[in-house]
C-alpha cells in the first residue's frame, strides 16, 4: 500500500512539474494567419491519421489545413513532414504528403522525413540533418509551446509555431493536455540532463 501512495505522489509531482514547466513558458503561437510572418519552409509535425476504431484524428487534419493555409497565401515556399514510419504499413509523412497534394501542394514542394519518432527528433533533424534553420512549426497549441523549447535548446532560436485547429472533445483534450505535462518534464530532461540527440542524426 505504501508503496502505491509513493508510485502516485512521485506520479503527481512530475504532471505538476509539467503544468509549471507548460504555463510558464513565454514562447508565443501564433493562432491568425495575419500575423505569421513569411518565412521559407513549415515543419508540420507527423501525427496518426486515424484513431482507435479507425475514426478520424482531428489533430491530423488540423495540421494538413493550417499547412496548406501556410503554402496556399505565400507564407511558405517549402512543407517538411517529419513523422513516425517505424513499422511496416504505418508511415505518417507519406499520408501528410498525400492529403497536402490532395489539396494542391506540388510534390516538388514537399520534403519528407521519416525518422521523425518524437518531437525532439523532428525539432534536431531539421536543422541539422535538412538545413531548416528558421521554421514555421505547424502543430496544435498544446504541443507547439515544448516545440519552440525544443527548437531554442538546439539552437533555432528564430523558430515560430503557427497554431493548427483542434476541434476535439473536452475529454480527448484533457487527455492530451496531462500527456503533454508527462512530456514537458521528458523534453528538460532530455535537454538538460541527457543531452539527447535525435535518432541517427551526425
Amino acid at each position: 500500500m505504501r508503496r502505491k501512495v509513493v508510485k502516485t505522489f512521485i506520479f503527481l509531482t512530475i504532471l505538476c512539474m509539467g503544468y509549471i514547466f507548460y504555463n510558464v513558458s513565454s514562447r508565443e503561437v501564433i493562432g491568425d494567419l495575419s500575423f505569421v510572418p513569411h518565412r521559407e519552409t513549415a515543419l508540420v509535425l507527423g501525427t496518426g491519421k486515424f484513431l482507435k476504431g479507425n475514426r478520424p484524428n482531428k489533430y491530423y487534419w488540423g495540421r494538413i489545413d493550417a499547412a496548406f493555409d501556410l503554402y496556399k497565401n505565400g507564407k511558405v515556399k517549402k512543407i517538411l513532414i517529419s513523422g513516425d514510419n517505424s513499422s511496416p504499413g504505418y508511415n505518417e509523412p507519406e499520408m501528410m504528403k498525400a492529403d497536402l497534394m490532395g489539396k494542391g501542394v506540388p510534390a516538388k514542394d514537399i520534403t519528407l522525413d521519416y525518422a521523425g519518432f518524437r518531437t525532439l527528433d523532428s525539432i534536431r533533424r531539421a536543422k541539422n540533418v535538412f538545413g531548416v534553420d528558421s521554421p514555421i512549426i505547424v502543430t496544435q497549441y498544446y504541443h507547439a509551446k515544448r516545440a519552440l523549447y525544443l527548437c531554442e535548446s538546439s539552437g533555432i532560436a528564430s523558430a515560430i509555431a503557427y497554431e493548427a485547429p483542434a476541434d476535439v472533445p473536452f475529454l480527448y483534450k484533457l487527455r492530451n493536455n496531462s500527456r503533454e505535462a508527462l512530456a514537458w518534464v521528458k523534453a528538460w530532461l532530455d535537454v538538460n540532463i541527457l543531452k539527447k540527440k535525435a535518432k541517427f542524426e551526425k
